[in-house]
């Protein structure tokens, strides 16, 4: 499940008490990867494992996923207010279906000094909150793909690097084909306590081969 460094060197997560925490909660099982690029899968994995994730930037990523995934609402959710900013405690308290637990090094994500990039960020909320749809599709025994069809990000504090980033998602609705998810990002602070940095929500469409449908 943890992508080790090319060095040989033990992932780093146990040495950090929220993430030994995440690792060892009984509800939640691992739960695929983030795969490294491979040819041989053509462009599958091609942004994420073959760009972004590399050794100098996010070499360790580990994914958790609940082991029994809560129904999502049948009716479309309200989004939240932009003028009011959520507490940590109010959206961990979602259950989430997936954890994401990110190691993210500097230089290699920054985009000022010791500060994550935000467009680093936003492609690490689109595929954690990917990863929750693809969960509940698969736990339905559904084919299809999903879509991002909108992610709207909202940065509360800057993400400290090098640092380890905790993103928690959950799929709060879905009607027919559209799914909403809801996801929150954390850092745990020098005296111990988990504080939010970001929070998310998006809408994903399901699709078949085709990718011509409209919302």
């Amino acid at each position: 499940m943890c992508h080790r460094r090319p060095d040989g060197g033990s992932a780093p997560c146990p040495a950090y008490v929220l993430a030994t925490r995440l690792l060892q909660d009984k509800s939640y099982i691992p739960y695929g990867s983030f795969q490294r690029h491979n040819d041989a899968e053509g462009d599958r994995f091609g942004y994420f494992g073959g760009t972004l994730a590399t050794a100098k930037t996010i070499p360790t990523r580990l994914i958790l996923r609940r082991r029994t995934l809560q129904l999502p609402l049948a009716t479309s959710p309200r989004w939240p207010d932009s003028k009011t900013e959520p507490s940590l405690a109010q959206l961990s308290g979602l259950l989430a279906d997936i954890i994401v637990i990110l190691e993210l090094s500097s230089p290699g994500v920054s985009g000022h000094p010791s500060t994550a990039h935000g467009g680093v960020l936003a492609s690490c909320f689109d595929e954690t909150m990917h990863k929750a749809v693809t969960a509940h599709l698969l736990e339905t025994r559904q084919v299809g793909k999903p879509y991002t069809a909108q992610l709207h990000i909202r940065y509360h504090r800057p993400v400290r690097v090098p640092g380890l980033l905790i993103i928690r998602a959950k799929v709060v609705a879905r009607t027919g084909r559209k799914f909403w998810v809801r996801a929150v990002a954390s850092q745990q602070l020098d005296h111990g306590e988990e504080t939010l940095t970001t929070d998310a929500v998006a809408l994903f469409l399901q699709l078949g081969d085709s990718t011509t449908c409209r919302l």
